[in-house]
């Protein structure tokens, strides 16, 4: 994978986590409702690019696939979408 699609794969599971993040939800009309800020997003998009990058590297590192293969692909979206998940988590409680 090269830089820019680390960039485009990793804001995008960023974006994807902050915005469908428990509290968060459009969805959710109670007292407890988060409010949604422009640094929220732009951490979990930094994060989410974070992620991509280690799943990518790390499995590589592994010995667990090389690049380009679908399995990077997978591992990528995961890593993007769960580092900025921890974040979040973190954060809340």
């Amino acid at each position: 994978m090269g830089f820019l699609a680390y960039l485009l794969l990793g804001s995008l599971m960023g974006w994807a986590a902050a915005h469908y993040f428990p509290g968060f939800s459009p969805r959710n009309k109670g007292a407890k409702r988060a409010k949604r800020t422009k640094a929220t997003y732009l951490w979990s998009m930094f994060l989410g690019i974070l992620g991509t990058a280690f799943a990518s590297f790390g499995g590589q590192a592994a010995g667990l696939f090389t690049a380009g293969q679908m399995l990077e692909w997978g591992s990528a979206i995961v890593g993007g979408f769960l580092l900025p998940q921890v974040y979040l988590l973190s954060v809340r409680a």
